[in-house]
């Protein structure tokens, strides 16, 4: 039976059921068409992003599948959605086994009207672009500077999460390459973790839950590029290392449309 979940609860666990597959569209790309005075034609400029996708899911209180009267199981639907009105959650559903996405709901006043009225009602959400893989939520860990392969099995690039771990307190410059691009940074000999966020844009030390944010040396790049459809290269060196251990973990957030 088809069914989802929102921030990690069930619609059947709470009473209710999908009275009507939900339909998801691909994201649109965000292209401006441009006139410009005096020329034929118009311009077309790519953004290089993605709009989000507004999807519908119609639902039924399903009764008796939890001891509940159809009533109580339209209340308990309502009650589970009531605090999920102000931001992003993480949505799954049977549709698209494997991955996950979030999404706002947008429609709740009309879903308790409904919900209390008619025992079903429609469920509106606004959706981020991008449904992203159970597998690429999973760390994969390189313990030598060789170079190393990861193979992005999407078609789309991923923004990924790389952290560097130290328990050498006295270690000197980090570099690390991927798709030939090489960041270089000091761990200003503090033992733990470094992280490049590629989701955020960051590039901190965690230490107790606290982060201190860095900057890399002036001679490298910003930061670390996402990871491209297909082998993606990875090494990295620290000098000044001479015992210790000191590991590069990857999460690589396999993402599509």
């Amino acid at each position: 039976m088809r069914d989802f979940t929102f921030n990690g609860v069930s619609l059947r666990s709470v009473g209710g059921r999908i009275a009507e597959k939900p339909f998801h569209t691909i994201a649109k790309r965000r292209i401006d068409r441009v006139k410009i005075y005096g020329r034929s034609g118009d311009d077309f400029v790519d953004s290089g992003s993605y709009e989000n996708v507004d999807f519908s899911v119609k639902i039924a209180a399903l009764p008796y599948i939890n001891g509940q009267t159809a009533q109580q199981a339209a209340r308990a639907v309502i009650d589970w959605l009531a605090p999920l009105q102000n931001g992003y959650y993480v949505y799954t559903d049977t549709e698209n086994n494997g991955y996950f996405t979030r999404a706002v709901l947008t429609n709740f006043a009309e879903i308790d009207r409904e919900m209390r009225t008619m025992l079903t009602a429609t469920l509106r959400f606004s959706r981020l672009p991008y449904w992203y893989s159970d597998a690429g939520t999973v760390e994969t860990e390189f313990t030598n500077g060789a170079a190393n392969t990861l193979t992005n099995p999407e078609q789309y690039d991923s923004e990924p999460v790389y952290r560097f771990n130290t328990s050498r307190e006295y270690a000197e410059d980090v570099t690390i390459t991927v798709n030939g691009v090489s960041v270089t940074f000091s761990t200003s000999k503090r033992e733990g973790n470094y992280y490049f966020d590629n989701v955020q844009g960051q590039f901190y030390y965690l230490a107790n839950g606290v982060k201190t944010y860095l900057s890399v040396q002036d001679s490298s790049a910003r930061s670390l590029p996402n990871l491209s459809p297909g082998a993606n290269s990875l090494s990295f060196s620290q000098n000044g290392l001479s015992f210790g251990s000191f590991s590069l973990f990857v999460k690589p957030n396999w993402r599509r449309l």
